[in-house]
């Protein structure tokens, strides 16, 4: 859900200096990252295949050895990206990134793990270049009618894979809030989750003791909203005392699924706080921002008729807050649409309207087309989403997937509004991406 911008501020001009040592960063990664990727293929592609000689002395003296079960398994990838900011001609990222994934499984128990270690030199201006991250961290139990999850997950739930009115369980990583083009980008929560099958349904329930891991913007990040920004430059001028606070109460939610013959239905609740911060003023030009208490009610469907699947979410939260603490009344509706032409043609378009009692409304759409070829090896696509007052982003991208191991992203991302909306003020953020990604 779109959050309203409230206040605007320019962004700072980088020095020449600055610039010119970003660039010189940027490029010397770039290359690193260009050479790793030559390795890698001649790694994967001059192996022995069909018909060539075998070399006489690849042998494993291990291979008469009965090899030994176990349950444990230990993967991952390693990951070079580079993102370059066209309007800014400055590098917004050039990040080399391992995430080491640990998988522990028995006959109804699972343990997952994933962990991400990451280096950006591009981020220097705003935070530390290093960055550890453990993005998720669960146990899991499979019974028959009875699942149990315990840790820090990625819970989904609506219909509406673009723009849902009910994935409220994780929190938008306002660090980087852009996923891709149509998506928000989530952190996983702390949580306990359960779900409970019969033969008429699916009851799901979670509870987030600690609520959801909410990360904000570091000040001065191209991804700070502009009104935080503002506030928190008056802050360091002496104009205010500016307090941002995630208060970290429980939230929860449960849900309720029914799978029908051509249409599944479903309802929902979820009780818990705003993704971004909101601004509350108090007396002597003391502000307080933080994320505030809401209450969301919703129906889902979806239908399936031929080879086109038909979806909707309506969702009624009757507390949304405002500036200074006020709160009114908000509903939406989200209508879509999406079919798989020929063989990998797949068009999906999602329309969506945000009503609210006082405020003006919000309306728009997410779309996305994508194809691919060489037996799905590549895929060419185009995705994005449009808002009011002439927003919208717009992703044009290509992978391919070289083998098994090593991939290539191709992308470009353009933000359009005025500065002062939601998507606009990231406007200056348009880019382009090269990523490698070798898998092990």
């Amino acid at each position: 859900m779109m959050i309203r911008q409230m206040m605007h501020c320019q962004w700072p001009a980088n020095t020449g200096k600055q610039n010119i040592n970003h660039i010189r960063s940027g490029l010397k990664l770039t290359f690193a990252g260009l050479l790793t990727a030559l390795l890698l293929i001649a790694k994967t592609s001059f192996a022995a295949g069909p018909g060539e000689a075998a070399d006489p002395f690849d042998f494993d003296l291990t291979e008469s050895a009965e090899p030994t079960e176990t349950n444990w398994q230990v993967n991952g990838y390693l990951e070079w990206r580079s993102r370059y900011a066209l309007p800014q001609r400055d590098w917004l990222s050039n990040r080399m990134l391992t995430q080491l994934e640990t998988r522990y499984e028995s006959d109804e128990w699972l343990f997952f793990s994933s962990a991400q270690m990451e280096y950006d030199p591009a981020t220097t201006d705003y935070r530390s270049a290093e960055r550890f991250n453990l993005n998720e961290a669960y146990f899991s139990f499979d019974g028959d009618q009875f699942d149990l999850m315990i840790g820090k997950q990625r819970i989904a739930w609506g219909v509406a894979d673009g723009r849902s009115t009910i994935d409220r369980v994780n929190a938008v990583d306002m660090r980087e809030p852009i996923g891709n083009g149509r998506t928000s980008a989530r952190r996983p929560s702390w949580a306990v989750f359960t779900e409970y099958n019969q033969d008429w349904g699916i009851w799901e329930a979670v509870w987030l003791p600690r609520g959801r891991d909410r990360k904000f913007a570091e000040f001065g990040s191209p991804w700070e909203m502009p009104f935080i920004n503002q506030l928190r430059r008056q802050e360091r001028d002496g104009q205010i005392a500016l307090e941002i606070d995630d208060p970290h109460p429980h939230e929860g939610g449960i849900r309720f699924t029914h799978y029908g013959q051509g249409l599944d239905w479903g309802l929902a609740y979820f009780n818990g706080y705003t993704d971004a911060p909101i601004v509350l003023e108090n007396k002597d030009n003391r502000i307080w921002l933080r994320p505030e208490r809401i209450q969301t009610w919703n129906i889902n469907l979806a239908s399936g008729i031929g080879k086109n699947t038909l979806r909707a979410e309506f969702s009624h939260t009757p507390d949304f807050p405002t500036i200074n603490g006020q709160t009114e009344s908000l509903t939406q509706v989200v209508t879509g649409w999406d079919r798989t032409f020929l063989t990998d043609l797949y068009v999906n378009i999602q329309i969506y309207w945000d009503g609210y009692d006082e405020t003006e409304d919000d309306y728009g759409l997410t779309f996305a087309i994508t194809n691919g070829f060489y037996r799905d090896a590549l895929e060419l696509g185009i995705r994005g989403q449009t808002a009011r007052d002439a927003q919208y982003v717009l992703e044009v991208f290509a992978n391919y997937q070289v083998n098994d191991n090593l991939s290539l992203d191709i992308k470009s991302l353009t933000f359009g509004g005025d500065t002062d909306t939601g998507i606009g003020a990231f406007r200056d953020n348009d880019f382009v991406e090269l990523a490698i990604r070798y898998a092990f």
